[in-house]
């Protein structure tokens, strides 16, 4: 089972849609569920919400039927469809409507079927108890007939922006996945791969970001920063950034007045998450003592932190690779083996040794080797928004520079004595000695953090004592530093 989840999302990854590993076992348990699979969808427009049975019937090889729901959907509509016609007395004809269609598919030899029931919660009331029955018997009334859905052969899925609650009956049959707004480092996966190297990337980037700390109506789409990219490209030096901005994201004059009130916000927004269940307090042992299965999903990558001894009380598993002298872990793919291959330069005996660089490890890791630091960071460079994570090391680091983090980014120390200082901020974890100085755990999925704790200098004017003289980050933000000194 662990293995098919960890399938699922790199399905799902290789599609585009951007997912981690705990989003892919939601999917996995709504495609299993009993005795119809599947899941209602709720969240905010533009998460993706739409999108994902999409996908799922071309990478599951399933039949796609999808129903627009609009305000005051009757059960009827999804039974029947009334087109005009010139062959019958009344200007109409009667043919099936999705609902029947999706039904007679599931009896098709060899067929599976997805049925998405976009925006239910725009459907009246009554409508929850007729889909009700059906999720239950699989039976509908058509014409005078009753026709039997194979229940074992569908699944279905409803999506919901809030515009009324369904009926408590209904939500106690589905499962349900709750979206929220893409993570900034999973929209700069999804551009990386179709506009990879546009100088503007990153521009889009923070617009997608002040979007979302702007609370807009409706945040923006990967395909709509694809779009604004686009023109871009076409218009070159033609291109009015307030125009193609309002044209492509904003879209009226009440979105691009609540955009402008962010411009002067540092940038680091971050996805807002419930409150998450004490694991401990559902006795896992018992449920390993009745479930073959119970820990057959692994929803973590192998910390850094961890491996190189930040939390004593953590041991590395004997199954994992050794990553106690790792500089870098990263989840493999395509395109990431391929960087390596770019920096490793010439080929070794092995494919799975990339050089001095990294090297493969267990068929699904990326592990580099050497030491990196502050002036090491274009190597890392084309790894940004990947799974995985990088230490960073500076020798020269004192603890007052760590002490200064403390003072104005988003960053918290969590122990502090002469022999070792440890700090954490959200994808981010430092532990300093004076034998050592500083090591940086940083997560590639959080650029946005990192850049807020180390994209600048402080002290006196052009100096920089944490990072050093020849430091890339201070070479970067030199200039910056002298103008608003």
């Amino acid at each position: 089972m662990k293995t098919i989840m960890k399938a699922l999302k790199k399905q799902l990854n290789d599609a585009g849609y951007i997912c981690d590993s705990a989003f892919a076992a939601s999917v996995k348990a709504a495609l299993v569920t009993k005795p119809v699979a599947g899941a209602i969808l709720e969240g905010p427009i533009g998460t993706g919400k739409t999108w994902l049975p999409e996908i799922l019937s071309q990478i599951l090889k399933k039949q796609f039927f999808t129903y627009q729901c609009f305000p005051g959907t009757r059960e009827e509509d999804l039974l029947i469809r009334m087109l005009p016609s010139e062959d019958t007395i009344s200007g109409v004809s009667i043919h099936e409507g999705t609902l029947v269609q999706a039904i007679r598919a599931t009896h098709e030899s060899g067929s599976e079927v997805i049925l998405l029931l976009d925006e239910w919660d725009k459907t009246r009331h009554s409508a929850d108890a007729f889909l009700l029955d059906f999720l239950q018997t699989g039976r509908v009334s058509y014409a005078g007939t009753t026709l039997t859905a194979d229940l074992s052969r569908l699944t279905v899925f409803l999506t919901a922006n809030g515009e009324r609650e369904l009926s408590e009956p209904l939500t106690r049959r589905l499962p349900k996945i709750e979206f929220s707004p893409i993570p900034p480092s999973y929209v700069y996966r999804a551009l990386s791969r179709t506009h990879a190297g546009h100088p503007f990337i990153h521009n889009a980037m923070i617009l997608y970001e002040r979007c979302l700390m702007a609370d807009l109506p409706k945040p923006a789409t990967i395909q709509e920063l694809r779009q604004l990219l686009d023109a871009i490209t076409a218009l070159g030096g033609a291109s009015d950034w307030d125009s193609l901005v309002y044209q492509f994201i904003t879209k009226d004059d009440d979105a691009h007045l609540l955009l402008s009130r962010v411009e002067d916000m540092e940038i680091g927004w971050s996805v807002r998450s419930r409150v998450r269940l004490n694991t401990e307090a559902y006795d896992v042992q018992q449920i390993k003592d009745y479930s073959a299965d119970a820990d057959m999903i692994d929803l973590r990558m192998p910390r850094l932190a961890e491996a190189r001894g930040f939390d004593y009380t953590i041991t590395v598993s004997p199954d994992e690779p050794d990553l106690s002298n790792a500089s870098g872990v990263i989840e493999l793919n395509e395109r990431v083996y391929s960087e390596a291959s770019r920096i490793a330069g010439e080929p070794g005996e092995s494919p799975d040794r990339l050089g001095d660089f990294a090297g493969v490890e267990g068929g699904r890791l990326l592990v580099m080797k050497n030491s990196l630091h502050f002036s090491d960071l274009d190597l890392v460079e084309p790894f940004w928004g990947e799974n995985g994570e990088i230490c960073i090391l500076e020798p020269a680091a004192s603890w007052e520079d760590v002490k200064a983090l403390q003072e104005w980014a988003p960053f918290r120390i969590v122990k502090f004595s002469k022999q070792e200082i440890l700090g954490k901020a959200e994808g981010i974890d430092l532990r300093w000695t004076p034998d050592k100085g500083a090591e940086i755990i940083i997560n590639l999925c959080r650029r946005d953090v990192f850049s807020i704790c180390f994209g600048r200098s402080w002290g006196e004017r052009g100096e920089s004592r944490w990072i050093g003289e020849n430091g890339l980050i201070y070479q970067r933000y030199m200039d910056r530093a002298h103008e608003t000194a």
